[in-house]
C-alpha cells in the first residue's frame, strides 16, 4: 500500500440537487422528486356521476410539492417549466391522483384518463390532476335453485 500518493479525503456525502444544469442540458433527479412528493400535501374531491347508464367516476387531486429551500419567484417559474416536461414528476402524480380516486370512489376504477395543470405557487409547485374513470361495479352473484 503506497501510503505517500497524494489522494483526497473522505468526504461527507450530500443529497444531488433537485435540479442541475449545465449549458444546454438539464438533469433532474428521481430520488429528490420522489422525497417531495413523499412530503407533498394532498387535497383531493370527486363524485360519481351516471351517463350512458354507466357510473363514472370525476375528481380532483391537488398535489403541493413544498420545495426544500425557499426559491425566488424567478427560481420557482423555472422549476414549474421543469416539472411541466419532466416524466418522473408526471407519473408520480399520477399515481398519487388515481390512489387519492381509488381511496374515495366507491367501487374499483375502470380505465383513467388524467389531466395534469401545473401552477407557481408561493408554498412551492402546485400539480392539479383530473380524473375521469369508469366505476367496475361487481355483479351480485345469482344463485340457482334446484
Amino acid at each position: 500500500m503506497d501510503r505517500g500518493r497524494n489522494t483526497p479525503g473522505l468526504a461527507k456525502t450530500r443529497p444531488p440537487p433537485l435540479v442541475e444544469q449545465r449549458e444546454a442540458f438539464v438533469r433532474t433527479s428521481e430520488g429528490r422528486w420522489r422525497d417531495l412528493f413523499a412530503r407533498a400535501d394532498f387535497i383531493s374531491e370527486g363524485a360519481v356521476k351516471h351517463e350512458n347508464d354507466e357510473a363514472v367516476w370525476y375528481g380532483t387531486t391537488s398535489v403541493i410539492l413544498t420545495y426544500p429551500e425557499p426559491q425566488r419567484a424567478e427560481d420557482r417559474a423555472w422549476l414549474k417549466a421543469i416539472a411541466e416536461k419532466d416524466m418522473h414528476v408526471h407519473v408520480h402524480a399520477l399515481r398519487c391522483a388515481h390512489r387519492e380516486a381509488q381511496s374515495r370512489a366507491p367501487a374499483l376504477l375502470g380505465r383513467t384518463l388524467c389531466e395534469l395543470t401545473f401552477y407557481d405557487d408561493p408554498r412551492g409547485l402546485r400539480i392539479d390532476v383530473d380524473v375521469q374513470a369508469p366505476l367496475i361495479e361487481r355483479r351480485s352473484a345469482t344463485r340457482y335453485g334446484r
